[in-house]
């Protein structure tokens, strides 16, 4: 008869008082029920998505013995409800899978003495359970075990395995990352690698044979859909095996870049790299990597350079800080601040810098004051000119309110003069930086 498990508190009692009497005179204080007690390790509801690889998926679960003597002999089986008793139980559109969708390597749990644990293995058949998915759209279909004896305890509370299918896929493989991380390499770059990790969604049991190619359509398209303006990394500056194997065994790898920069001149690129073929499976909807390559030029000297605003804090933020030399004295623990004592200047602010000769600029380089909440630049434009008179529009920029030195590409510009003019901040009409600095090619 199957005895449930229910005096674990009152059990947990009669150890503590008796752990000074001797082994005969404890088992005869803790009930015989309670000598050895059987549980599922992992009981409850378990949700289980399988794939649909062409073999049965497997699922592994463990029994084990428990109780005052462990040590003693104990049997239990592992059996299924019926569709009526899911139905009294639940109350729920639950469907058990057909019959012939699952079979376990034993349902029969004979434990020996040193025994503490069994493990059963359930295979199942994607094609079955797929196919009774597709027609019950409406159904939840699971597969509902349970733990019996009819000499032995089992804990009423972990009696119960109820394996909840939540869906049959075929596998994918793509691209383990697809955000856009630009890399940053200085003009004049010679050879960089880069490893683009790849796999399959599920665990890799076959040797995959992937294709990968470039798709200049994509800079394309992201442009176009973004606003943007990348270039298409230049063919003959990028290197990659064509056909990489992803072995048995492994669900990631990585393709292996090869980027020089010759002739590179500076500007933000991508390579994109299409996942166009695979030996086995889907490919994912991840099928693109875009690879963005952000090629900066050689960061100027600021020695005699001069610098002027249309704003600053002359007074409010101490001696020597405030002003609009702050942000050119290689400090970042000095700022430069529009005017707030005294009243607002509203945005626009605009800031110009004298860097005293004519040089051809590629980037822009802002850094936010260095304070936990006041980071207040937020966007803007930036204009080049070798007369400071005539301005020509170079780019425009949004920045983040991160701590770190930001560098904005602009059009490649001769001039002498550069100016930052800000709209847009963060707070109210406010506006600090740090440190600007520039970046060109003599």
């Amino acid at each position: 008869m199957k005895v449930n498990y229910i005096g674990i508190a009152c059990l947990a009692v009669l150890l503590l008082t008796a752990c000074d009497e001797s082994k005969y005179e404890l088992e005869n204080l803790v009930p015989e029920e309670y000598h050895k007690v059987l549980y599922i390790n992992k009981s409850g509801t378990q949700e289980l998505t399988l794939y649909n690889t062409g073999e049965l998926n497997t699922y592994a679960f463990s029994v084990y013995k428990g109780g005052s003597d462990p040590s003693l002999t104990a049997s239990g089986e592992i059996a299924v409800h019926s569709q009526e008793e899911v139905d009294v139980l639940y109350g729920t559109d639950y469907r058990i899978i057909p019959s012939g969708s699952y079979s376990m390597d034993t349902d029969r749990l004979d434990f020996a003495s040193e025994e503490r644990s069994k493990v059963v293995t359930l295979s199942l058949s994607t094609d079955l359970i797929g196919a009774a998915m597709e027609a019950n759209p409406e159904a939840t279909y699971v597969l509902p075990l349970y733990l019996t004896s009819e000499k032995d305890s089992v804990n009423a509370d972990k009696s119960e395995l109820f394996i909840r299918i939540t869906d049959v896929l075929t596998p994918a493989m793509g691209f383990t990352d697809t955000d856009i991380q630009p890399l940053s390499y200085t003009y004049g770059f010679d050879t960089e690698s880069v490893e683009v990790g790849f796999g399959l969604d599920t665990d890799n049991n076959w040797d995959v044979e992937c294709q990968f190619v470039v798709d200049p359509g994509y800079v394309t398209a992201y442009n176009a859909e973004n606003g943007t303006a990348y270039k298409l990394f230049p063919e003959g500056n990028y290197s990659f095996e064509d056909v990489v194997t992803l072995p048995t065994g492994t669900s990631t790898t990585d393709l292996a870049v090869t980027l020089n920069g010759n002739g590179l001149t500076p500007g933000e690129y991508i390579l994109p790299i299409r996942l166009d073929n695979v030996s086995l499976f889907n490919i994912a909807e991840n099928a693109v990597y875009p690879l963005v390559v952000r090629v900066v030029g050689i960061k100027l000297d600021r020695a005699g350079w001069s610098i002027q605003a249309n704003t600053e804090e002359r007074t409010g933020e101490g001696i020597g800080n405030g002003v609009a030399t702050c942000l050119l004295d290689g400090q970042l623990s000095t700022f430069w601040h529009s005017q707030w004592s005294g009243g607002s200047i509203p945005l626009p602010h605009e800031i110009v810098v004298d860097m005293k000769k004519e040089t051809t600029l590629t980037n822009i380089s802002l850094t936010e004051r260095q304070h936990d909440s006041y980071r207040d630049v937020k966007g803007g434009e930036f204009f080049v000119s070798s007369d400071k008179l005539n301005w020509t529009a170079v780019g425009t920029f949004e920045a983040q309110k991160v701590l770190e030195e930001q560098i904005f590409s602009i059009t490649p510009t001769k001039g002498r003069y550069f100016k930052i003019k800000i709209t847009d901040s963060y707070r109210a009409s406010n506006s600090s930086l740090a440190e600007i600095h520039a970046y060109g090619i003599d």
